[in-house]
């Protein structure tokens, strides 16, 4: 029989469900400290007239269906546990306090700040809300308070619970500053950038993928993410200073997939060139000399394009293969791509399984090969979330995204 995981709501969900909070029945529970929080809000002065009528609705609808929850009391009890816990008494620390009284618990909040004590102090499972339970690895987990906050979470640090390559990002709320450190398997490391006159990370996401594409020891690395996210720039970028500045490998391979299983580019008009060509536009504008420069690169040999199908019975010794659009690969294509790197070879697959042709679920093969691969020494993975190209793109690419 399975046991179910109990569902704990801090304010910030009941806020964000409201309606859905009798979604199939389902009992869940919440801690006194959020009836006080929603009492405070309908009536705040500092609070937009949405939120309030949020806060209002909430309370009607837990008012008018008391058997579908349950209400953990702060008393003292709860005072203690905060205490011994080494946190100051607040409504987020009450409330997480609450939940950690509850046997198989999961604590369900949008608030990053209470995602952090929920996690790192009381060792519970979170959840986002409307989290449809689809987990992929995405490489990275976030630390997220004040300097007292990180430093008891840094002290009482389970090593066991992290992958190599994983990545720490911590954010102090004291000086609103960010920190980014790789796992090696013992402890946490410093980043090893290239030099920001080559190029440099506009958040912490992309210092962990530079940081990924800037280590030797790394030969599979995955840049996901989702529209404007910088993921195909920031690989042909450190393939160019991989080959032209560190000399470590002498050549780039671009792959994608473009039509199918490839095999219908072979019914296109004209050589490999002009069946695939356009395709690979999105490295040009990769480049900073754009297309000029990627014939460039194409005529001195350094770069060169190809698309699976044709793939088939060779080896590449010596050289980078980015897969872009990586998320519209199968099974057999990976592994077909994969299993032609030589000697001192290694490939960035770039991709958003949320944007694939074929399966934008947990089973897409891209996602199935981060799961399968975490934790190996030669992988390392990140998901870039942030829309970087303009706050209008990043307009779109939130549109309809709920």
């Amino acid at each position: 029989m399975f046991n179910i995981a109990k569902k704990f709501y801090d304010t910030n969900a009941v806020l964000l469900l409201q309606d859905k909070l009798l979604d199939g029945k389902e009992k869940f529970t919440i801690s006194s400290t959020t009836l006080v929080e929603l009492e405070h809000i309908k009536v705040s002065k500092n609070k937009d007239e949405e939120t309030k009528y949020r806060a209002r609705k909430v309370l009607h609808i837990l008012d008018e269906n008391p058997e579908y929850y349950d209400v953990v009391i702060v008393n003292n009890k709860i005072l203690e546990i905060i205490g011994s816990s080494g946190l100051e008494n607040t409504p987020d620390n009450q409330i997480c306090a609450c939940a950690s009284t509850i046997d198989n618990v999961l604590f369900v909040t949008n608030d990053i700040a209470c995602k952090t004590i929920a996690k790192w102090i009381f060792g519970l499972n979170v959840s986002s809300v409307f989290d449809n339970g689809n987990e992929i690895y995405k490489g990275y987990q976030v630390i997220h308070g004040d300097t007292n906050t990180i430093n008891s979470i840094m002290e009482n640090m389970d090593y066991s619970k992290w992958h190599i390559n994983e990545y720490l990002i911590i954010e102090n709320t004291d000086d609103d500053s960010s920190k980014e450190m790789r796992f090696n398997g013992e402890t946490f490391v410093t980043l090893k950038l290239p030099p920001s006159r080559f190029i440099k990370g506009k958040n912490s996401l992309q210092r962990c993928a530079l940081d990924i594409l800037n280590n030797p020891d790394i030969t599979i690395a995955a840049i996901l993410g989702g529209y404007g996210s910088g993921k195909t720039f920031l690989s042909m970028q450190m393939a160019l200073y991989n080959v032209q500045e560190k000399g470590r490998v002498s050549k780039i391979l671009g792959v994608r997939e473009v039509s199918g299983e490839g095999k219908e580019v072979g019914f296109l008009p004209g050589d490999i060139e002009n069946k695939v060509g356009k395709f690979f536009e999105p490295l040009s504008q990769s480049l900073n000399g754009g297309e000029f420069e990627l014939q460039s690169l194409k005529m001195s040999g350094v770069l060169d394009t190809n698309v699976p199908f044709f793939m088939k019975g060779t080896t590449y010794n010596d050289t980078i293969i980015i897969c872009d659009e990586a998320e519209d690969l199968s099974e057999s294509q990976i592994r077909l791509i994969g299993t032609r790197l030589g000697n001192n070879s290694k490939i960035y697959l770039s991709g958003d399984y949320k944007q694939s042709l074929l399966n934008k679920t947990i089973n897409n093969p891209l996602v199935k090969m981060c799961n399968e691969f975490k934790g190996n020494e030669k992988f390392g993975c990140i998901y870039l979330g942030e829309d970087v190209r303009s706050e209008t793109s990043k307009m779109f690419a939130e549109l309809f995204a709920k």
